[in-house]
């Protein structure tokens, strides 16, 4: 049994059509993806620029959740979501960025205050100058 596939004529053309606009697409995908510079990274380029992009989301997250605890600290005390607020930032704190370990337990700390606080155990002022401690370190990193 024999198939024939009969291309027809000029089919290279639509291939070669084809061709280029993946490339183009390549291309532009590439643009999107690439930090600015718009050059070829080397690996440690790579590995640096990942390394800056996991710092600022870890950092931001952090950020939030120190406004989470303000948020806590300047309602009525609330035992349950203090609770859980700090269990999550306990969880959170655990690893991330060398850097940023100072900004991390300073958070936990602030956490723990905003707990005790919540739960009768503290007082505010503590809690509070804790909480602008832990706002003060998240502010000075870059």
């Amino acid at each position: 049994m024999q198939i024939e596939i009969e291309l027809g004529r000029g089919w290279w053309w639509r291939l070669l059509l084809v061709a280029l606009l993946l490339f183009t697409g390549l291309a532009l995908l590439g643009r999107s993806v690439t930090p600015s510079g718009g050059s070829l990274l080397t690996p440690a380029e790579w590995q640096l620029h990942r390394a800056e992009r996991a710092y600022s989301q870890e950092l931001g997250r952090l950020r939030d959740e120190a406004e989470n605890l303000a948020g806590l600290l300047n309602r009525i005390p609330d035992p349950v979501r203090a609770g859980a607020a700090a269990e999550r930032i306990t969880q959170e704190t655990l690893e991330g960025q060398p850097s940023l370990e100072l900004q991390r337990a300073a958070l936990l700390q602030a956490a723990e205050a905003v707990r005790l606080w919540a739960m009768g155990g503290g007082d505010r002022e503590t809690a509070q100058a804790a909480l602008d401690d832990t706002i003060r370190l998240l502010e000075g990193a870059p």
